[in-house]
């Protein structure tokens, strides 16, 4: 009798357990990897690689400035994997200096990776950097 009353026990706390994937929509993501694929070698072109980095409490994003100043649709995803409710997706436009700027104190602590999708003169361009949020 306690040998079954101790399994249903751990069969109810398992059910209590909040499991999160990865990605929610994987499928589509994997449909959409060819394109991808392009636009990583696209950013990879570049004469001046795409960078992220933290300066005091600020998160600095640098894209070539002739580059940026062309972007009509851009987006940085900041992905934290250890907790999607912790993600952050923030618009770019076109800028002449190529440099955006994000406020440290708007993430949690942690480790991200920072997506970064734009379209600049017809051509798509992404890249991936991780930074970590002391």
């Amino acid at each position: 009798g306690l040998g079954v009353a101790f399994i249903l026990f751990l069969v109810w706390k398992t059910m209590q357990v909040d499991i999160e994937m990865v990605e929610s929509n994987y499928y589509e993501k994997e449909m959409a990897f060819n394109g991808k694929m392009q636009a990583t070698a696209n950013a990879k072109a570049l004469t001046n690689q795409i960078t992220v980095e933290q300066q005091g409490q600020q998160i600095l994003l640098k894209i070539d400035s002739t580059t940026s100043a062309a972007i009509t649709n851009g987006e940085v995803h900041f992905y934290n994997p250890a907790s999607e409710k912790s993600d952050k997706k923030i618009a770019i436009n076109a800028s002449n200096n190529g440099i955006y700027y994000f406020p440290v104190a708007s993430f949690t602590k942690g480790k991200y990776i920072a997506k970064i999708s734009f379209t600049s003169a017809g051509k798509n361009y992404y890249a991936e950097e991780v930074i970590f949020i002391p």
